[in-house]
């Protein structure tokens, strides 16, 4: 007989076999979201009635080899399927949607009143044109939103003058099929923000992205009473202020973010460095045609175990040949094992003889390379 310490074990067995499911369920859904997008692409129907027939039979073969009710399996495995087909059918009536309107739709991390939002601002002076704005929570989202089809470019910033590379960038960079088509530098003008009412000594409580942290870390550290609290965004932590209306908050974010949201400015250009800038790239599905009388760079990402003398071979070759090289390396660890990642920003197209011997050097020393793209360059070189 059971005692009730064996049947709390059970049940947590059961507890986690139920977690493993539904995770198991949301790695379907991502698999079905991408046979979607290529059904999309090639104009394929959303249904396959004899995959479906054969998937049933098969499930239901193995469900009585495993002592499981056929019908059971049937039933679940219909409402999995007609799951799939809603979400597939979506994503068909978004793509639809985008052809019909014929507008462009840029996704960033938003909401609006970010630094990425204004990177957009500046994209869209800078390209005269006129996008659709996508807000998107996370990094993660805004690259997704142009890999599902749901938006036609993402803006992610990948650099910062002061604090440097933005290494959960450059993972997500090393993982995706997007390609660099532009560049664009924004001005940081971190400010600190608050509502009417608040008082610069009653201050408890600071919100903000973990970026704006590092780069008014100097500021920050002169008052180690505040209690400093992460968000998704500059925008997010400033509707945070608004949301809960304590006298005892405050927010890092941008003079535009406090125009759009009504907040009170108690202090300007609080960052560690005047000339504080972000670096951020556009990035689509498909790489753009260069005309070969623009100034252009082309950028380059691997990875290596130990650097060894030829990569610094590589770019000493470049800065003989008088061509400008932007170098970022940094430290990453996956699997308990330590790599060096390499990005390149080389002021060459990538059509020359000189691009073409570089990446077949990188080839042979590297683990992992990755073109990211060919772009025109910005006229404004800020860092």
């Amino acid at each position: 007989m059971l005692s009730e310490n064996d049947l709390v074990d059970l049940r947590n067995e059961i507890n986690n076999i139920d977690k493993k499911i539904v995770k198991l369920l949301a790695q379907r859904k991502k698999l079905v979201c991408k046979i979607a997008q290529s059904k999309i692409q090639n104009n394929q129907p959303i249904r396959d009635i004899d995959r479906e027939k054969n998937l049933l039979s098969n499930l239901t073969n193995l469900g009585k080899k495993k002592n499981l009710n056929p019908d059971y399996i049937t039933c679940l495995f219909e409402l999995i399927i007609k799951e799939s087909i809603r979400t597939q059918k979506k994503l068909l009536e978004k793509s639809k949607v985008n052809k019909k309107t014929n507008k462009t739709i840029a996704s960033f991390l938003g909401p609006k009143g970010t630094y990425s939002h204004i990177a957009l601002s500046q994209y869209e002076k800078q390209s005269l044109k006129k996008f659709v704005e996508k807000e998107c929570v996370n990094f993660e989202e805004v690259i997704e939103s142009v890999e599902k089809n749901e938006s036609n470019y993402a803006i992610l910033p990948i650099e910062n003058s002061f604090s440097g590379p933005i290494n959960e960038i450059f993972n997500i960079l090393k993982e995706i099929k997007l390609f660099i088509i532009g560049e664009i530098y924004v001005h940081i003008d971190h400010c600190l923000l608050a509502l009417e009412q608040v008082e610069f000594n009653i201050i408890k409580r600071i919100y903000s992205h973990p970026q704006p942290f590092k780069q008014c870390s100097n500021f920050i550290n002169q008052f180690p009473h505040w209690k400093s609290t992460y968000t998704n965004s500059t925008a997010d932590a400033i509707k945070k202020i608004i949301k809960y209306q304590k006298i005892t908050n405050v927010a890092l974010g941008s003079e535009i973010g406090n125009k759009i949201y009504g907040l009170k400015i108690l202090r300007k250009n609080i960052s560690n460095t005047i000339n504080n800038i972000t670096k951020f790239v556009v990035l689509s599905k498909k790489p753009i045609k260069i005309d070969s009388n623009k100034q252009v760079k082309t950028t380059i990402i691997f990875s290596v175990k130990n650097p060894s003398k030829e990569i610094y071979e590589i770019i000493s070759t470049l800065k003989q040949k008088k061509i400008i090289v932007k170098i970022l390396i940094f430290n990453n660890i996956t699997k308990n094992q330590q790599e060096k990642i390499f990005y390149l920003d080389i002021e060459k197209n990538l059509s020359s003889n000189t691009i073409q011997n570089i990446l077949n050097k990188i080839q042979k020393i590297s683990q992992f390379k990755k073109i990211l793209g060919c772009y025109p360059i910005e006229n404004k070189k800020l860092f």
